[in-house]
């Protein structure tokens, strides 16, 4: 039987001070709050659903289930399916729904992507707020399902996603150098890998939906877990915040847009040779005019003031710009070495990115209109946050030309 505090101190011959009893009654409130989820040190990945889901919770548990056609297979698991708060949040499908799932409480987490593979298994994910695109920190995945037969349709994506990851390394090291860090040298060279061993394991294979699903899939696998070691790495990149300003302005304008592996594997392109261009040359411009910028960001993105002024990257002051140039011209040759490699494993990924698709890329010709990619591309670095070298090119006013 439950024993509370005023039945405990009426037991006692000894009547209790003010503290001890203050002491009791907050150990009792805490007693009442529900513990906190414990998370993993390690994301466990599975073959199949009902194998994560029979891991983490037995039957009879409740079950909240975001982007799966049918609840039946929970069902006649035992499972029971829950509209809110349940034992279990499971969700399949990309970044929307691993968001989606995050928004209820939950003893264990199982997200089962059929694209974003990369996101899997980090507790950093991709969220909306208003019409911005925000990372936040929050639980890590008890279990992550990579099935080969449940794989989005649009392979070139889930290829894109994957070489979108390349640029990401690169960015991370230049943001690290920027701030006299040393940068990760180590997942520059392990995503080069993966990339590399991915479009060779592609080539001559594009046609073969089988063949190709299975080794998207395998590498979704591997980039989870370099994702879940480096969770910044997840959308770290300059084509990263370009994807999302040209998301922000295709949805004010209603305008389609393909899904995100293939914005960013076309921009990714771009971007690095905007990078190579940009390395060099030691001339300042004016600093970026924010007010301008806030003005551009509420016209063609359709936001709100308040918002714009709050994801507005401040000015970096003086003295700090002076050290970023300089360490930019110190480190101009590691970094051109960088890009050089992107560069090239960039172009023989395109290759086979474009057999990917049924018209072998044809159609990739508007995906992304170009007179979109200036605008986007200057306002990238207020509309979504990352450590890249685009935020620091705003820092130099080099992108405020671009605006129109």
């Amino acid at each position: 039987m439950k024993t509370n505090v005023n039945t405990a101190r009426a037991t006692r011959s000894t009547p209790l001070s003010p503290a001890e009893l203050f002491g009791e009654l907050l150990n009792e409130r805490q007693a009442q709050r529900p513990q906190a989820r414990v998370q993993p040190t390690e994301t466990e990945f599975y073959a199949s659903v009902g194998d994560a889901l029979a891991a983490v919770a037995p039957a009879g548990s409740t079950v909240y289930a975001v982007g799966f056609d049918s609840l039946d297979g929970f069902l006649r698991a035992g499972y029971r399916v829950s509209g809110g708060d349940a034992d279990v949040a499971i969700a399949r499908g990309g970044e929307r729904e691993f968001a989606k799932a995050r928004t209820v409480r939950f003893r264990k987490l199982v997200l089962a992507p059929t694209h974003a593979h990369a996101a899997a298994a980090s507790p950093v994910y991709r969220a909306t707020d208003g019409a911005f695109g925000v990372m936040l920190h929050g639980d890590k995945p008890d279990a992550a399902v990579f099935d080969k037969a449940d794989i989005d349709r649009n392979l070139a994506s889930v290829f894109g996603e994957l070489v979108a990851l390349d640029l990401c390394a690169f960015d991370l090291a230049f943001g690290a150098r920027m701030r006299g860090d040393a940068p990760d040298v180590r997942l520059c060279a392990e995503v080069g890998a993966l990339v590399s061993a991915t479009t060779a394991a592609l080539k001559n294979k594009e046609k073969n939906r089988a063949a190709a699903a299975e080794i998207l899939t395998d590498a979704g696998m591997k980039a989870a877990r370099l994702v879940e070691r480096v969770p910044a790495l997840l959308h770290a990149s300059g084509a990263a915040q370009t994807a999302e300003a040209v998301r922000m302005l295709y949805a004010a304008e209603e305008r389609p847009l393909g899904m995100r592996g293939e914005t960013e594997m076309l921009l990714s392109a771009v971007m690095t040779d905007f990078y190579v261009k940009n390395l060099g040359g030691d001339t300042l411009a004016f600093p970026p005019d924010n007010n301008r910028r806030i003005d551009s960001v509420c016209e063609y993105f359709n936001t709100d003031l308040r918002r714009a002024c709050v994801y507005m990257s401040a000015v970096y002051p003086p003295l700090k710009m002076r050290l970023c140039e300089y360490r930019r011209a110190e480190f101009r040759g590691e970094q051109m070495k960088l890009l050089a490699e992107v560069k090239n494993r960039q172009a023989a990924a395109k290759q086979v990115f474009k057999r990917l698709y049924p018209d072998d890329g044809y159609g990739l010709k508007t995906l992304v209109e170009k007179p979109d990619l200036g605008l986007c591309l200057s306002l990238a670095p207020d509309v979504f946050a990352a450590d890249s070298m685009l935020t620091f090119l705003k820092q130099t006013g080099r992108l405020d030309k671009y605006m129109v």
